[in-house]
């Protein structure tokens, strides 16, 4: 329901009354009320000119005013109208100088409104003088309020709640950050003969990259692949790719793979660390431990992380952690303690390998309510497992990693495969009936910690 607080007009008396009526405040005048003042008075009104609320306020002296009637008719009650009618009338008086305001109540859930809205203090009490509003309660409660104290500090008020609330309340009640999508085209595992749709040669992964970018992606994890469609740690093809990617989709956040499961050796793994100029990478992965897939192993010692992390913060590129259990968060927890790491960290938490934490909610909320502090985090499921994932993530007000990397079918019966297009564009879907929106590029580069 849409409307509007406005100044009550010549004629809405009987309507402002109507609206007193379910609350037994609409005996006016009376002794307890004398006839209104519609130049005092407020509205809520609707598209179709309804009266749906109304607030009303009396200038007392140059420096004190007291409201009169505030309603709203029940059926529009948790719409915050009563409050955005009060703010109305306490704005009116402030402006004409008014310094306290006075308000007499008599249910106990209005008096709790008012000091708990609008620091008001019970002052007195005040005998009834026939019936208005509860019948059972033969007085009113006698509130007083600062009103210049009220919009001094209103500023300061309000940034305050809205900290407490990024910190403490769950989403929705916590506005969603955009959502971050990073997408892992291509991995060392899938081939053509597997699926048509990995992208293994230069221009079909700079192609890809920008179809997902379309499709609402802002970050892009890379492995280059040579002229055979075999995985490579040689940073010319990573050069090929980046600068590719760059000359058509200059937002898109690139990330390189330092990946240890093909190369064991240092150099190898670091290569594609010293590209600079256009080519150099925003981010480069950090697998946090060594894991057992189905394929072989990736071997990450405790050294091997180190000197990658190490590289990575001379040549100022951000690490993409990657976390395949709780453990690895002790070493992330670690690394920052020593100062191998710095700042804001990204982490993607990849569940649902055999040999490694279970795709279940319970661990992803584990994992991530683990991280350390000033981190984001993308929710990843391998196989079948990422559908959930990624739904979960972005319900929780994580990110996402989504890709064929991860898995190559559409679906849980694995007769439909894949491309990165379409996977980015489910996760486009959730997040809208969400009411989630995708991060534009410059948001995505805040998010991350990225000049």
């Amino acid at each position: 329901m849409e409307y509007r607080i406005e100044k009550a007009a010549a004629g809405d008396r009987d309507a402002i009354l109507k609206v007193m009526e379910p609350w037994n405040m609409h005996h006016v005048p009376s002794v307890e009320m004398e006839e209104l003042d519609l130049a005092c008075f407020y509205v809520a009104r609707t598209e179709d000119s309804r009266i749906i609320g109304a607030g009303g306020y009396k200038i007392l002296s140059p420096e004190e005013g007291k409201t009169t009637l505030l309603g709203v008719y029940p059926e529009f009650q948790g719409m915050n109208i009563g409050k955005a009618l009060q703010n109305a009338r306490l704005e009116a008086m402030y402006d004409a100088g008014v310094k306290y305001v006075t308000t007499n109540a008599d249910h106990p859930e209005t008096i709790v409104w008012y000091r708990k809205h609008y620091g008001y203090e019970v002052v007195g009490r005040l005998e009834k003088l026939c019936s208005f509003s509860l019948e059972d309660v033969t007085h009113w409660t006698t509130l007083r309020m600062d009103l210049v104290r009220h919009f001094e500090t209103r500023a300061e008020r309000e940034i305050a709640a809205a900290a407490y609330i990024e910190g403490n309340d769950p989403h929705p009640l916590n506005p969603f950050p955009p959502l971050m999508i990073n997408v892992c085209l291509t991995g060392m595992v899938p081939t053509k003969v597997s699926t048509p749709y990995v992208p293994v040669h230069v221009e079909e992964i700079v192609a890809d990259a920008i179809r997902v970018y379309d499709a609402g992606a802002r970050i892009v994890h890379i492995h280059a692949r040579d002229e055979r469609g075999l995985p490579t740690p040689d940073a010319r093809y990573y050069e090929a790719i980046l600068t590719g990617i760059r000359r058509e989709r200059p937002g898109m956040v690139c990330c390189v793979s330092t990946s240890g499961r093909n190369w064991s050796d240092f150099e190898r793994r670091s290569e594609v660390l010293h590209l600079s100029g256009g080519a150099k990478p925003d981010m480069a992965s950090l697998t946090l431990g060594s894991l057992n897939f189905l394929s072989g192993a990736s071997v990450n010692t405790i050294n091997m992380v180190e000197r990658l992390a190490m590289t990575m913060q001379e040549k100022g590129i951000r690490p993409e952690m990657e976390v395949f259990d709780y453990g690895m968060v002790n070493l992330a927890k670690y690394l920052e303690r020593h100062g191998i790491i710095k700042g804001r960290k990204y982490f993607n938490i990849l569940l649902g390998n055999l040999n490694t934490a279970p795709a279940t909610l319970g661990n992803l909320t584990m994992i991530a309510e683990a991280l350390p502090e000033d981190s984001v985090w993308a929710g990843a499921g391998l196989g079948g497992f990422q559908l959930p994932m990624n739904a979960a993530a972005v319900a929780a007000g994580g990110h996402v990693r989504v890709g064929i990397e991860d898995n190559i079918h559409y679906d849980y019966e694995r007769k439909v495969l894949a491309s990165n297009e379409a996977l980015v564009r489910r996760v486009a879907r959730i997040a809208e009936e969400l009411q989630r929106r995708i991060a534009t590029p410059d948001e995505t580069r805040e998010m991350l910690g990225l000049a």
